[in-house]
């Protein structure tokens, strides 16, 4: 089967059941288009479900999911002569020898691979070479020949595979989650031999599912791969497995992610190490499983907060007031199970409390009225220092407080930073000078949320506290840094 990427195929794609009409399918990333063209009017803008379906000239099978029309329908006339056309932007296209539509439960597996996956699966002996081979080469090499006799020398090397392509394995919510070593192999002559790897993540399905759950679960796994490798990834290969067919025969199919998760190269200061990792997958397999398994078994209630976690981390070397504020503001969205409860009031407060609203209630509606019910509301309720202290909590109780002290302090003094720059309220210093403090709230409030969040799936922060490091992860320059930093806020502070 032909790769689509960098090319432009021509076919026929269905409108409708009984309506097929030319199309040249460009497939370059961001600027992917089909061209459509008929001598008769069509309308793009119709069609269920935003989706397309095509056979290529050489028979390929193309199925184009959630499209959008860039250009037309329109149409274009020359003396008594015209023709219809329009361009659509498909922000998925899966190819190979079957159609997968976006109704129907099909996918059992889906395997993707992202660019830094031989950094948090490090497997150093996976691979090998032997380099003094001559009590072996002779067996070996004769071993695929069985008419000629290859003529072995002195010098023989040999390169090896071990055979364990399994690196973890996980069951989870999603399904079972799993990396597997996928080397290609360069068969011998006269330009040599050897090994290409690459290491891919498979969700295999409990039961078929939509093609959306299918890439929501990648996009699930990369902010939990992210976190741990340190920086954003860029999807280099997406292929679903359909369920068997009528001949009972799976179907792999390629999938083109047009505007896929991309990592942008002007934030990012160095590549990640392995040494560096929060959690190997090769070297600590069964624990990798476990964080993996409990971390998505609580997905749904964190994706909001998790999500704003993605969209901070991700702009590494960036910072900005907006991000400031938006980490802070990811504890607000957090729920209610992890943050402590509301206190209840005295009576006395409560009583209070209701005589207060009462009387505004009373009173005219004007925007004064409504900032005075509204800051009644909050009475007893849990608040933003309060949330992010408890977070901090699970870090103490995971022996964290001995390369962290005094996280309140920071996360305190960041919460009264944010308060300013969204309600006008009063400074502690100058943030415009001493940016370097903002940078440092940002970075504090990003580990507390990554690290209390790890820590309550099982991951082990004492041991990764007092880990060596070459400080290619965000967290680990925080952690060698934290103790100087802390010292400049606090003088900051005292002036």
């Amino acid at each position: 089967m032909k790769k689509l990427n960098k090319s432009k195929r021509a076919g026929t794609f269905a409108l409708a059941p009984d309506r097929e009409i030319y199309g040249e399918l460009t497939v370059s990333g961001a600027n992917t288009s089909l061209y459509l063209r008929d001598n008769d009017e069509f309308n793009t803008r119709a069609v269920p479900e935003r989706y397309l379906q095509g056979s290529l000239y050489d028979l390929t099978k193309v199925s184009l999911i959630d499209c959008i029309t860039t250009s037309g329908p329109g149409h274009v006339t020359r003396g008594s002569h015209q023709y219809h056309f329009a361009r659509i932007f498909p922000h998925f296209i899966a190819h190979g020898d079957r159609f997968v539509t976006p109704t129907e439960k099909s996918i059992v597996q889906i395997h993707f691979l992202i660019d830094d996956a031989t950094t948090l699966f490090h497997d150093p002996d996976a691979f090998g070479c032997l380099i003094d081979a001559s009590p072996f080469i002779e067996a070996i090499a004769n071993a695929n020949n069985l008419h000629l006799k290859v003529t072995t020398g002195p010098h023989a090397k040999i390169a090896y595979f071990t055979g364990k392509t399994q690196i973890f394995e996980a069951d989870t919510v999603l399904g079972k989650v799993s990396a597997s070593h996928s080397p290609r192999i360069k068969f011998g002559g006269p330009k040599g031999a050897g090994f290409k790897n690459s290491i891919f993540v498979t969700i295999a399905y409990d039961a078929p599912v939509l093609f959306a759950e299918s890439i929501d679960g990648i996009s699930t796994l990369l902010r939990f791969f992210e976190m741990l490798v340190g920086r954003p990834q860029n999807i280099l290969n997406v292929s679903v497995q359909l369920a068997p067919d009528q001949h009972n025969l799976p179907v792999l199919l390629d999938v083109y992610w047009n505007l896929g998760p991309k990592r942008a190269q002007s934030n990012t200061s160095r590549k990640p190490d392995s040494f560096d990792v929060l959690l190997d997958g090769s070297r600590h397999p069964e624990e990798f499983s476990r964080v993996l398994s409990n971390w998505l078994e609580r997905d749904e209630s964190w994706r909001d907060a998790r999500g704003r976690f993605s969209g901070c981390f991700a702009k590494q070397n960036s910072y900005t007031i907006d991000r400031l504020i938006a980490a802070a503001n990811m504890f607000d969205i957090l729920p209610s199970s992890a943050v402590p409860e509301s206190a209840p009031l005295s009576q006395e407060l409560k009583d209070a409390k209701d005589n207060c609203r009462s009387t505004f209630l009373a009173l005219p509606r004007s925007d004064e009225r409504d900032s005075f019910l509204s800051a009644l509301g909050w009475i007893g309720e849990t608040r933003l220092k309060q949330k992010i202290r408890h977070r901090i909590g699970t870090i103490v109780a995971a022996k964290g407080d001995g390369r962290f002290p005094e996280l309140a302090v920071v996360t305190d003094a960041a919460v009264v930073c944010r308060n300013h720059y969204v309600h006008g309220s009063g400074a502690q210093f100058d943030y415009n000078t001493n940016f370097h403090a903002v940078t440092f709230f940002t970075d504090t409030l990003e580990f507390v949320f990554a690290a209390s969040d790890l820590v309550d799936a099982g991951w082990d922060l004492n041991g990764w506290s007092n880990a060596p490091t070459v400080m290619s992860h965000p967290f680990a320059a925080f952690r060698i840094n934290y103790t100087l930093r802390l010292a400049e806020l606090k003088a900051l502070l005292g002036a």
